[in-house]
């Protein structure tokens, strides 16, 4: 089925805002305390966030590329299905339009909907979830979802406003703290793994939570299909926002060590609060909570701006209702900004936070080293496509960013053996899905 071609309207700022905006959200100002409470040693605790950076970093080399070679909308989606098939993409997206983004999505909702029934110290882990906090979850996934229907201009400028602020308003309040909160005293830590098998599985805790906070790194590749010179554009934005996220999470890092140090960090349920009020008093928690509001708000809207591209790529290929793939005269995909509502409202009015957050690491930790296989694939069955950005030594990239994933994934296993359970039993009926579609002839297009 033809479907009206996209508009290449954005521009490098879109990019980055969404790369900043879906990786900054509720996840560094709630994580830090769990990593530190997993492996409770500083050196330890930054290694782990840097493992996570150059996890990053690694995939957004390998992004860059493919992102520039196949310039739609769709972005890991796209590139699984080029190098490994239909089936393969079918599953990745199935995850990621029945898990992945809507869960994610619910998850930040529902800290937002806590965050304003109750300001910031709701969003400490193991916070009960209110039922207030879940109605007012699914008013800000009901608004945010109409903003973004209302066209993609109009998305796009939301997000670069709050992701511009976020960024000056994270590092101001960090900078601010370790000016202003009197150095931490040494203590007692929670006791070190003391096993290779308890450390093993500490790092998988530990890498869940940082890898769930520095998901989002790369999320303007989803919007490749509306972004003008992709070729040019898309690596900035990508290396731009990276740069920006790590420093950020550093910075942050660094501040709630100097502030809380280790055995406080590693004993607190939320850092960020916890720094605030040190350094602030009573005020600091108002400030962190007006902070938190425009960091959540800044990911809520990039997941609207991403995830219905996934269902129009789909559609595209013959694998998804040809509704998932039509869009408005304004550029909203409209049946897929409508799918996204209403999966995250079901996830926000049934799952936790933390509950949501140890589902989709698997997902994605998995796709990311899929995605860095298929960028050999394409080099030995394709070395003739124009590709604007080349990964220099990709073997080797490739060969440490799939090294990484199996470790992560085993130690996931390790930590969470339950979500990795969700997770294959989410992509068996996906599988059975699959072969209906193909039975009654729906992705005979995609054989071309």
């Amino acid at each position: 089925m033809k479907f009206a071609e996209l508009r290449r309207i954005l521009g490098p700022a879109t990019g980055i805002a969404v790369c900043c905006g879906m990786a900054i959200g509720a996840g560094i100002l709630r994580t830090p305390g769990p990593v530190a409470a997993a492996l409770p040693d500083a050196a330890w605790i930054m290694a782990v966030w840097c493992l996570g950076a150059l996890v990053a970093t690694l995939d957004a080399f390998l992004l860059a590329e493919m992102a520039a070679m196949v310039p739609r909308v769709g972005g890991l989606v796209a590139y699984v299905r080029l190098s490994f098939g239909p089936g393969p993409a079918f599953l990745v997206g199935w995850s990621m339009l029945l898990i992945t983004w809507p869960a994610s999505l619910a998850g930040v909702a529902v800290a937002t909907g806590e965050l304003l029934a109750g300001g910031a110290e709701t969003l400490a882990p193991g916070a009960a979830t209110t039922t207030t906090g879940r109605v007012l979850a699914v008013a800000v996934i009901t608004v945010m979802g109409g903003i973004n229907l209302l066209g993609l201009r109009a998305g796009a400028r939301f997000e670069v406003l709050l992701s511009a602020l976020k960024v000056a308003l994270l590092a101001g309040i960090c900078i601010a703290a370790a000016i202003a909160a009197p150095t931490a005293a040494s203590g007692v830590a929670p006791a070190f793994p003391a096993s290779p098998a308890l450390l093993f599985a500490a790092v998988g805790s530990a890498m869940a939570a940082v890898i769930f906070t520095y998901d989002g790194y790369a999320d303007a590749v989803y919007l490749a299909g509306e972004t003008r010179d992709p070729g040019r554009t898309l690596p900035r934005a990508l290396f731009t926002a990276l740069i920006a996220i790590t420093g950020l999470y550093l910075l942050a890092n660094v501040t709630f060590l100097c502030v809380l140090g280790v055995d406080g960090l590693a004993k607190s349920q939320f850092a960020a609060l916890d720094v605030a009020v040190r350094a602030f008093g009573p005020s600091g928690a108002q400030v962190l909570t007006v902070i938190a509001l425009v960091v959540l708000l800044g990911a809520v809207n990039g997941y609207f701006l991403t995830g219905p591209r996934i269902g129009r790529y789909l559609a595209e290929e013959g694998l998804a209702l040809p509704a998932l793939g039509r869009v408005g005269d304004s550029g909203a995909p409209i049946a897929g900004t409508v799918w996204i509502m209403v999966a995250a409202i079901a996830f926000a009015m049934t799952n936790t936070f933390d509950q949501l957050y140890a589902i989709t690491v698997p997902i994605i930790s998995a796709t990311t080293a899929l995605v860095a296989i298929g960028v050999l694939v394409q080099r030995a069955k394709a070395p003739d496509r124009p590709r604007p950005f080349r990964v220099r030594w990709a073997p080797l990239v490739v060969g440490l960013q799939v090294t990484i994933g199996l470790f992560l994934l085993g130690s996931f296993l390790a930590a969470d053996p339950q979500a990795l359970a969700i997770d294959v039993v989410a992509l068996l009926v996906g599988w059975i899905v699959y072969r209906w579609i193909r039975a009654r002839g729906g992705a005979a297009e995609v054989q071309r």
